[in-house]
């Protein structure tokens, strides 16, 4: 017979449960020697402390806290529509009046100017009339005194 033969016809005389003992205590073994192997490995992992971090995010969330808090109870946070076009009326107000009297202002300059040149008009027309006046005064004296020249040098004329 060879050696296979040989090795396996004792495995054939071996009773089934020794053979399924055997695996099952190579298996446990195989498990022990990885359990083992983790809780080294779990050992070796170096774990950093983050309490200092951890603290300061604490107080952070607290001071975050707080500035919420503060600003929940801020009054604007509750206000409704109505309120905010009071309060734009209310802002808006001082400006809008603003408004208005430099509007009025500019419309009594304005009316000012335009009567101030209404009022050189009117200077410069009766001025332009006296000219006139003064002219066909002038004139009309004039026509008067050679007429009147005429009848007076005419008597004189005729007598010489």
């Amino acid at each position: 017979m060879t050696d296979a033969q040989e090795a396996a016809t004792p495995q054939e005389n071996i009773d089934p449960a020794a053979l399924a003992f055997e695996e099952l205590r190579q298996e446990v073994a195989l498990t022990r020697r990885a359990v083992a192997g983790l809780a080294a490995e779990r050992a070796a992992i170096e774990i950093p402390d983050y309490s200092e971090t951890l603290g300061k995010i604490v107080q952070s969330s607290a001071v975050t806290a707080k500035n919420l808090k503060a600003l929940a109870e801020h009054p604007i946070l509750h206000a409704t529509v109505q309120d905010w076009a009071d309060a734009i009326v209310k802002a808006n107000t001082p400006a809008r009046h603003a408004s208005q009297n430099a509007l009025a202002n500019l419309h009594s300059q304005l009316s000012q100017v335009a009567d101030d040149m209404a009022a050189s008009l009117r200077k410069a027309r009766t001025a332009d009339s006296q000219r006139q006046w003064l002219l066909w005064t002038f004139g009309g004296g004039l026509l008067a005194g050679v007429l009147l020249g005429i009848f007076a040098i005419l008597p004189l004329v005729h007598a010489l």
